[in-house]
């Protein structure tokens, strides 16, 4: 009798630990490796495997949808989030990701409609959606800028610390579209700022310096301006994907491709 306890008490841990964060986090890492291994469909497989498909606040579920998302293939991505929400997910975050999925594909009227109505199910989401929909109202410009831009004074309210340098660098986009670059270059440091140095921040903060290089650039600051892209380049050299900024940080900093040194 003893030794059946034993089993289903060992039996029943075991079920717990599959279902613990920690046990989901370590899969996670496990997916992260075979993805930057290009082992893709080993990746998918790992995801959809362990995954619940009722819930896309699941961090399985979560990160095969971002994955489809950042991959362009916004049909397998919508229908993850659909699956979730027949099973009976009802969470402002699904709704959020159709959202993000229909902003993809270049709806922004579906999109703004979606993300306020997971901002009024799942009111906490603001501080993430309120700066998700400015940048969509950033990009339709006019007359939008200046609901996007008290959208993003709102985020600020609801950001402490670190959070808030995120915000900062989409004000100084804002304000550069508002050709206001006195206000982005505030912004634009601001943002690098407050970002934390670290490898998962190098690209924001070159973003960030990027941003003021700009700004100081429309403000005649010549030598600022080539001062602020040199340091930006510096953080964004080798990081897959962001070739299209170095290109453009080069042509401020007056640098040639392929040195470090000014040309």
């Amino acid at each position: 009798m003893t030794l059946l306890v034993l089993l289903a008490a060992a039996t029943l841990a075991g079920f717990l630990y599959l279902k613990s964060p920690a046990y989901r986090r370590r899969l996670l890492r496990k997916a992260a490796t075979l993805a930057s291994a290009g082992r893709i469909d080993e990746m998918l497989a790992l995801l959809r495997r362990n995954m619940n498909p009722a819930s896309v606040a699941d961090p399985l579920t979560n990160a095969l949808v971002y994955y489809f998302i950042r991959s362009g293939d916004f049909s397998e991505a919508e229908k993850a989030v659909l699956e979730a929400m027949n099973r009976g997910d009802r969470s402002g975050m699904a709704v959020a990701q159709l959202a993000y999925i229909a902003a993809g594909r270049g709806d922004p009227q579906e999109a703004e409609s979606l993300y306020r109505t997971a901002m009024e199910k799942d009111p906490p989401l603001r501080r993430t959606l309120l700066v998700n929909l400015a940048a969509l109202l950033m990009e339709q410009g006019g007359d939008r800028l200046d609901e996007a831009e008290e959208l993003l004074e709102q985020a600020l309210e609801l950001r402490e610390g670190a959070a808030r340098g995120g915000v900062h660098v989409n004000l100084a986009l804002l304000h550069l579209k508002k050709n206001q670059p006195r206000d982005a270059l505030i912004h634009a440091m601001t943002g690098y700022e407050l970002q934390p140095t670290s490898e998962a921040t190098r690209l924001g903060r070159a973003q960030a310096l990027a941003l003021a290089a700009r700004a100081s650039q429309i403000l005649g600051e010549g030598a600022e301006c080539s001062a602020l892209a040199g340091r930006a380049l510096d953080l964004a050299s080798g990081i897959q994907g962001a070739e299209k900024l170095e290109e453009e940080l080069r042509a401020l900093a007056g640098r040639e491709r392929g040195t470090g040194n000014p040309a």
